[in-house]
């Protein structure tokens, strides 16, 4: 019943409505009427009525009475008075005082008789009748006036959305599935809860599914059961020889045009197809096309063709587009595919091919083509099309591997010795993380007689390998002089908004991305390049957080739907990083999670490490301390990457964790280090960030003295309010706390505007203004109902009585935890007898004796449990 309930309810509903004598339930095999139809009996049953179940089938359409037969007596039957009457007593007998409902199921098979009994009954309002119909089938002429007549409604029972036929997946799995599995049982299924079930476990049985840290994943081409391929063949036991080669040809070229169809199969027989609902013909502007019915058809005809008629079939349709002129854009891809399972090979069509499939996401088609044409002629253009889809696999020293042998045969300053050379630096660069080596071989591109455009190109990307090293001022400087020449190309502006954003400028950087897409209006950036993640960094910078979660959703989404796990990893590492800054810090380590997931799948170490820094900040902030320390384990475990800029999460992550472990003072060592290393390479916005996770683990006054001397340079809304909570935060200054409080509320920093209202709390409670202070206690209360946790050990605490100084709260809080004094002593730089001095003052503040009434009360007066 999953994803039925409002059918269910409207149903119900139905059932007491004098008008109407019956509800008829349409939809196509497999898309879940019986089940319903089930539902319906029992609840109908559960209200006070008397049921009746009934069952039509093909094999006793002719014989008369038989859907009642049970109820006959011994006596006459067939077409006699008797039977009907013999049926009738057996009826009243069964509902006796109550109403009489007649479930049917697959009405369109009922014989003659039967059906109009029930339309007897029912329009002598002797019976209510609940049926199921099956979409495209003809019904008994009795039956089909009740709906067509209007003493019944029809209900159309269609397909499931997505995020449901995952769901069932999941649950016929015993786990969850990823959502590239999701998107392409949805791609196969068409949301037919049945044929996503068959689906799931005849990929099961064949070893397509396994299971990846706990969430079902795709690792070869799905196989339907052979329970669907009989349910679905049975459709096609009708057919003649003609119409089962005219759906072997549909089935192998689908979305195909009408012509070329014909062209291959027989024109009469595709008629007969589409009059019998096995075909589906759209006009797609002047092109007529056609395809199967359902995407399940197509896996069964594939599957019961045999590989010498399948293979007959492709070479007719590749020759038949040839000879048309291969005029559509996707006709080479198509020409390449059949052939490439034909074995006739062309190197040329073949690359083209691999670039295209790559351009439509299916790299492993890409790598198919691609290896196919370099096996025949490992020439510049094959080279590339296999270094590229090598790359994007993961496989990154195959790809620069297969570049060496053409790039020392091509002539260093070429059209092709570049390209092949960009191409090399790129996989360097992004892949294997070999900045020398890929900085070495786009400055050797820079100085060569090369094209202007090409130049242009490699100097850019050196700008953006700058930027990820961290070294923000440098990519800047490089990527403006760029743009400056009126370089247009997508490279400049990446490294350009990048950099700026990086500089703390973000909202500089969003009018550089703006100006560069009012450029290319109409023309859609190439969702591989970076540009799309740097103008998602500036967004989170500049505090655009409703728009660029707008902006990542629907970026993921066009991902799924396309299964591109590249793009995928990179949306859920952005969704993760937005998530974190709302204060969500549960849902963002589970994107992250997903994040690294789809990292691991591609390949992509380098990501898997970003997205692993991610999860491990967010648990740190959560106070999840086993999860955190597993992160770390983790990472760990993969190698180290030049990437600084995003390293900086991970080094970070380390220091939360250090304050949740209860090591305040080596947290703020770790975050100091970071921000001098931030501030001397210009990465002042990660700087900032930084700077606050120093003051709110306790040195407001040591964030500042690195803060100060960069504040002018700082633009946007969202980072002068980073260094406006911390300055206040420094100064205790209740004003400037409610200040920031309103600041980052406005701007949807949930958890640090709570932490803001906390500490404003206490700083009026210590100057005596109790009804301010109350007021702030609520407002902290609410926002920090609006987040998922991740609390800060310093500022969130909400005393009931005096506040505690923030030493004070230090102390309690490792107390509370469990040090000893010594301890404590230890992790503070203090005399264990000044930290039993502090803990006396405590005692005597909050009014308790012992060490476990301190972290009772602790326990109570977090900003999450204030009444």
């Amino acid at each position: 019943m999953l994803g039925r309930t409002a059918e269910l309810e409207r149903i119900a509903t139905l059932l007491r409505r004098a008008d109407l004598v019956g509800v008829v339930l349409a939809g196509e095999a497999g898309v879940g009427k019986s089940s319903l139809l089930h539902a319906v009996a029992e609840r109908a049953q559960h209200e006070g009525f008397a049921v009746v179940r009934l069952f039509g089938s093909r094999a006793t359409s002719t014989l008369p009475l038989c859907a009642f037969s049970s109820l006959l007596d011994s006596g006459p039957t067939g077409l006699s008075v008797e039977g009907f009457v013999s049926v009738r007593r057996a009826l009243t007998e069964i509902g006796g005082s109550r109403p009489l409902l007649i479930a049917i199921d697959d009405a369109h098979l009922l014989d003659d008789a039967s059906a109009v009994l029930v339309s007897q009954l029912a329009r002598e309002l002797a019976a209510f009748v609940v049926c199921s119909v099956r979409s495209g089938e003809p019904s008994p002429e009795a039956i089909s006036l009740l709906w067509v007549q209007g003493a019944a409604q029809m209900i159309t029972i269609g397909p499931l959305p997505r995020l449901l036929a995952g769901e069932i997946a999941g649950q016929v799995l015993g786990g969850p599935v990823t959502s590239d599995l999701e998107a392409e049982l949805w791609r196969r299924t068409a949301g037919n809860p049945l044929f996503v079930r068959e689906l799931a476990l005849g990929s099961l049985a064949s070893g397509a599914l396994k299971r990846v840290d706990g969430v079902w994943t795709q690792v070869a081409t799905l196989v339907a059961s052979s329970a669907l391929v009989d349910l679905v063949a049975h459709r096609f036991a009708a057919l003649t020889d003609l119409e089962r080669q005219t759906m072997c040809a549909v089935a192998l070229a689908e979305p195909a045009g009408v012509g070329l169809i014909e062209a291959v199969a027989d024109g009469d027989a595709l008629i007969g197809l589409e009059e019998a609902g096995l075909v589906a013909v759209t006009q797609d502007r002047r092109r007529l096309v056609v395809r199967l019915a359902h995407p399940v058809y197509g896996e069964v005809v594939r599957a019961q063709t045999s590989q010498l008629r399948a293979r007959r079939i492709r070479r007719a349709l590749a020759d038949a587009v040839e000879s048309f002129g291969a005029r559509r854009h996707d006709d080479v891809l198509s020409m390449a595919t059949w052939r490439l399972d034909c074995g006739d090979v062309d190197a040329a069509q073949f690359a083209a091919a691999a670039f295209d499939a790559v351009r439509r996401h299916d790299v492993d088609l890409a790598e198919r083509l691609a290896t196919a044409a370099h096996d025949n002629d490992p020439g510049e253009f094959a080279a590339r099309a296999l270094a590229m889809t090598r790359h994007l696999l993961g496989r990154h020293h195959e790809a620069v591997a297969v570049l060496e042998a053409p790039l020392a045969a091509e002539t260093a300053g070429s059209a092709e010795w570049a390209r092949l050379a960009i191409l090399d630096g790129l996989v360097r660069a992004r892949g294997i993380g070999d900045y020398p080596g890929a900085t070495a071989r786009l400055s050797g591109i820079a100085a060569a007689d090369t094209t202007p455009r090409t130049k242009r190109r490699a100097e850019a990307m050196i700008a953006l390998i700058e930027l990820l090293q961290g070294d923000a001022d440098a990519g800047r400087r490089r990527a403006d002089a760029l743009v400056g020449t009126g370089a247009g190309e997508a490279e400049a502006f990446t490294a350009l908004v990048g950099a700026t954003s990086a500089g703390g400028r973000p909202a500089a950087a969003l009018a550089i991305a703006d100006s560069f897409l009012a450029a290319h209006a109409g023309v859609e950036v190439d969702p591989r390049s970076l540009f799309p993640d740097f103008h998602w960094v500036a967004m989170l910078d500049a505090g655009m957080l409703d728009a660029m979660g707008t902006e990542v959703a629907g970026a993921w989404e066009q991902a799924s739907d396309l299964s591109d796990r590249h793009r995928q990893a990179r949306a859920a590492l952005a969704m993760g990083h937005l998530l974190l800054d709302r204060g969500q810090a549960t849902s963002a380590r589970t994107w992250f999670e997903t994040a690294a997931g789809f990292s691991r799948l591609t390949g992509e170490r380098f990501g898997e490490r970003w997205a692993l820094s991610g999860r491990l900040l967010a648990a740190a902030q959560l106070g999840d301390v086993a999860d955190a320390e597993a992160a770390v384990t983790e990472l760990e475990s993969i190698p180290s990457h030049p990437a600084a800029f995003f390293e900086t999460y991970g080094r970070r992550g380390q220091a939360w964790l250090a304050a949740a472990q209860g090591e305040p003072i080596r947290a703020r060592q770790l975050l100091v280090t970071v921000i001098d290393e931030l501030l001397a390479s210009g990465c002042l916005s990660h700087a900032v960030r930084s700077s606050l996770d120093l003051a709110r683990l306790g040195d407001p006054t040591g964030a500042m003295s690195r803060l100060a001397a960069i504040e002018s340079r700082l633009d946007g809304p969202a980072l002068p309010a980073f260094v406006a909570f911390a300055r206040a935060l420094a100064s205790s200054s209740a004003d400037g706390l409610t200040a920031a409080t309103d600041a980052l509320s406005t701007l949807g920093y949930a958890a640090l505007a709570a932490e803001a209202a906390s500490a404003a709390r206490d700083a009026l409670a210590r100057q005596g203004r109790a009804r301010d202070a109350s007021g702030l206690a609520r407002r902290a209360v609410e926002l920090f109902a609006q987040t998922e946790g991740g609390t800060t050990p310093m500022f969130t605490v909400i005393e009931s009585t005096v506040p505690l100084t923030r030493r004070e709260r230090e102390v309690a809080g490792l107390v509370a935890a469990g040090r000893t004094s010594r301890e404590v002593a230890d992790a503070c730089f203090l005399s264990v007898r000044t930290v039993e001095t502090h803990l006396a003052r405590i005692y005597d503040k909050l009014g308790v004796r012992t060490r476990g009434e301190l972290a009772a009360a602790m326990s109570s007066m977090t900003v999450g449990q204030v009444a």
